[in-house]
């Protein structure tokens, strides 16, 4: 007979409610199916579990598993060790039963959970021989940036003199084209107007192609001069 604790518990998980009929219908090797399939496939609290275990025993125990039947017995008394068997269960099943029952009884009782506790335990154990004693965590030493930071940082100035060297020389070089072309469309013109109109292009042109040119090469010279002035090698990078 199943108890209405077990009813009540059966209609939140249909494996087990599916698996209490085949134990009532005596069809236990449907029994241990479903109800293994309700202790896997559905989420059970505790006293869900207990009713799972405790009547997978007993459909063992009628299918004449005897060891499987006392494991699963064991593990519905360790969640509650007064669990109890339904009413009316056979003779033999409650004799299994209560066996295993007396033999946890006969253990150690369980620890309680403040005893687990980490902080609550004393230490037993001396740290061994060959442990760490005061170590003391220091941070990195900074030894200054790297060789190429400290390249590029000592020769600033006349790299950035080259730079602007290279950017005028192809700003002339793309001005003075420029010119070229419009005086040659300049000659080329029909009309006076275009003449006139092209021809002060191209002079325009052609004088910012000069001032980008000199502008190229005063940069050029200083960065040769500044370069040289601040000798081959970066200072040293100060060490703490």
């Amino acid at each position: 007979m199943i108890s209405l604790v077990t009813l009540v518990l059966a209609a939140n998980n249909p494996f087990l409610a599916e698996g209490l009929q085949h134990e009532k219908d005596l069809d236990f090797e449907k029994c241990v199916q479903r109800l293994k399939q309700a202790a896997t496939q559905w989420k059970n609290d505790a006293d869900e579990v207990r009713e799972i275990e405790l009547h997978a025993g007993l459909c063992q125990f009628n299918l004449g598993d005897r060891k499987a039947a006392m494991e699963h017995f064991r593990v519905a008394l360790r969640i509650e060790l007064s669990t109890e068997l339904p009413a009316y269960t056979s003779p033999k099943a409650v004799e299994l039963f209560m066996k295993v029952k007396k033999s946890l009884e006969a253990q150690a009782p369980p620890m309680r959970d403040e005893d687990l506790l980490a902080e609550d335990k004393p230490i037993e154990k001396d740290p061994p021989k060959d442990a760490p004693k005061n170590v003391k965590l220091e941070p990195p030493v900074v030894t200054g940036p790297s060789p190429v930071v400290a390249f590029l940082s000592h020769r600033a100035v006349p790299l950035s003199l080259g730079a602007i060297s290279i950017g005028a020389a192809i700003t002339g070089a793309i001005l003075g084209a420029r010119a070229t072309t419009l005086a040659t469309e300049a000659n080329a013109a029909r009309f006076e107007s275009d003449f006139y109109r092209l021809g002060a292009d191209a002079t325009g042109s052609a004088t910012a192609a000069t001032i980008a040119w000199i502008l190229a090469g005063t940069s050029a010279i200083g960065a040769v001069l500044t370069w040289w002035l601040m000798g081959e090698t970066p200072p040293a990078a100060a060490t703490p």
